[in-house]
């Protein structure tokens, strides 16, 4: 098992930041793995619809996830 040593506030603020994108841009990021799944894998990527809803609903576990881990560290 590999070991890499994060800094605490990091895991939090990360998993913040990434529900704060998720909430803010799903469009853009749906975008990003589109050319990602285009150029990196040669196949389509074609989101269908309630795809940015969904997308948000994973920013919004991200901002669970950052709220818990902060709770679990602040003790």
């Amino acid at each position: 098992m590999v070991r890499v040593d994060v800094p605490p506030r990091l895991l939090w603020v990360g998993a913040a930041l990434a529900g704060v994108v998720h909430l803010l841009v799903p469009g853009l990021l749906l975008w990003a793995g589109r050319l990602s799944y285009r150029l990196a894998l040669r196949v389509e990527f074609d989101p269908k619809p309630g795809a940015k809803r969904r997308v948000r609903l994973v920013g919004l576990g991200f901002l669970a996830v950052a709220a818990l881990v902060r709770r679990l560290l602040d003790r």
